[in-house]
């Protein structure tokens, strides 16, 4: 006999299942129709785990913010900052080769406009990423190891950068290896941020 998968088991192939269709149809074709038929069960058992599709949406976006919280742990091991900044490239890098999605959700109008709640998960999962990476670069320069900047500016350089390499790679039908980007992107950093 089969053991029944317990609601957190269920939630987590819920959030692979919408990352596989946000990256092979964009973030407007995710539907409890869609997620139950790639599950394998029927819609209505979607809703014993969400509402709607809103809900299903947001706990994805929740998700996603609590996996760019794992990347910025794994970089405060990091004992400089630029070895901490290599470890969110690379595990950045990282998540986005496993879900390919993070660069369609962040500029898909189906989570700015509509449901209030959406568009604030998306505020809290990219705007706590950016407080981190920008708590490390003022650290940074307190130990005179980034270039006097305003560790803002800074933090959106650096995630500009993971945005527009990511951008780059998935024009190019996302061949080879993001995380081969890694090494070029810490030397730019080493010639513009970093001391």
């Amino acid at each position: 006999m089969r053991k029944r998968k317990s609601i957190e088991e269920r939630k987590e192939e819920v959030f692979l299942i919408v990352s596989q269709i946000i990256a092979e149809k964009g973030l407007s074709e995710v539907s409890t129709v869609e997620v139950a038929k790639r599950l394998g069960v029927s819609q209505p058992a979607i809703y014993k785990y969400f509402k709607n599709k809103d809900e299903m949406i947001v706990y994805f976006l929740q998700h996603l913010k609590a996996q760019l919280e794992d990347v910025l742990k794994k970089a405060a091991k990091g004992k400089t900052t630029r070895e901490k900044l290599k470890i969110i490239y690379k595990e950045h890098f990282r998540l986005i080769e496993k879900t390919k999605v993070l660069p369609r959700v962040i500029f898909s109008d189906v989570v700015y406009l509509g449901s209030p709640e959406k568009k604030k998960a998306l505020q809290d999962a990219i705007f706590t990423y950016k407080k981190g990476i920008t708590e490390i670069i003022n650290e940074g320069i307190q130990k005179g190891e980034v270039a006097d900047i305003d560790p803002e500016i800074g933090a959106r350089i650096f995630i500009g950068s993971v945005i527009s390499s990511t951008l780059t790679w998935m024009l190019n039908d996302m061949k080879g290896r993001l995380t081969s980007e890694v090494d070029r992107l810490m030397d730019a950093l080493d010639k513009t941020l970093l001391r």
